[in-house]
């Protein structure tokens, strides 16, 4: 169909949501699911309207386009750098708008230029890396009062940036994604480590290379104690595992976790649409 004919089709569209005929309506909606990208600003201004059948049915069918919209979302985040890293700030907000739409992923980024504009006059160029990190978690997990989440570790907010910065709690991932993410805008060198059932931070530059746990207010963790506590989850330990991961290792892993959590609770929508996220992610899709 040529595009040009489309706003027409789906303002006819919109105006038969609210027929009494429920095979009519499920007929409209899937079409406007079809449309998809293109369905949306008719569907929004539907949703913000008086009349609550249209308002509901419009909403239910947002609904449904908004994990396509983030497949593709995801799909170009994927390819953007030819082979290269992603983009982890750009992913970790994709996954919060998975969770909550209403967030807004500007918001986010503000306050994550925020914390960094915090912490920047606390550290000088000169700094060693053992001053530096202990700045950086003093400042995140003292002052502003990031922690783990032991209490409710399967809580899905551990996962959503909005909701981290917002309660100041997450799981290791997550914290050591700020702590990243923070890094980045200061030339600090945090990278990620995937430690099987615990995930760590470490700053790693030519000079200095410092294991740290951000669930755990930043302590520091020689080789040793990251073995120990490998074999505390009934793994023999590796060397590998100590081995910074991508950018795109630790969403894929940020989503498997969340993917645990929404199989837990029974919600295979969501499961579904974050199983072909991470497939995108590792280009099986």
């Amino acid at each position: 169909m040529d595009p040009s004919t489309r706003p027409p089709e789906i303002s006819s569209l919109i105006r038969l949501l609210d027929d009494r005929d429920p095979f009519v309506t499920d007929q409209v909606g899937n079409r406007l699911v079809e449309l998809g990208t293109e369905a949306v600003p008719f569907l929004e201004m539907a949703s913000r309207g008086e009349n609550l059948t249209l308002k509901i049915r419009a909403l239910e069918i947002l609904g449904r386009i908004a994990p396509r919209q983030l497949a593709e979302a995801f799909r170009d985040l994927s390819h953007t750098h030819s082979g290269n890293d992603i983009d982890l700030e750009k992913g970790v907000l994709l996954l919060m708008q998975f969770g909550h739409p209403s967030a807004d992923p500007d918001q986010v980024h503000q306050q994550l230029d925020k914390l960094a504009e915090g912490l920047a006059p606390k550290i000088k160029p000169q700094d060693p890396a053992t001053r530096v990190l202990e700045q950086l978690t003093d400042y995140l997990f003292g002052q502003h009062g990031f922690h783990g989440n032991q209490e409710n570790y399967g809580d899905p907010d551990n996962s959503y940036f909005d909701t981290v910065l917002k309660n100041k709690t997450g799981l290791p991932i997550s914290l050591s994604a700020l702590c990243i993410l923070i890094g980045q805008r200061l030339e600090i060198p945090i990278v990620g480590v995937g430690l099987p059932y615990h995930f760590i931070a470490l700053y790693h530059s030519t000079d200095d290379s410092i294991l740290f746990d951000p669930f755990h207010k930043g302590r520091i963790l020689t080789p040793e104690k990251c073995s120990e506590m490998v074999r505390g989850f009934g793994i023999p330990f590796e060397d590998h595992y100590l081995l910074p991961v991508t950018h795109r290792e630790i969403l894929t892993r940020m989503i498997q976790n969340l993917i645990n959590v929404y199989q837990k609770l029974g919600e295979e929508e969501k499961t579904n649409s974050l199983k072909e996220y991470s497939q995108i992610l590792m280009g099986q899709k």
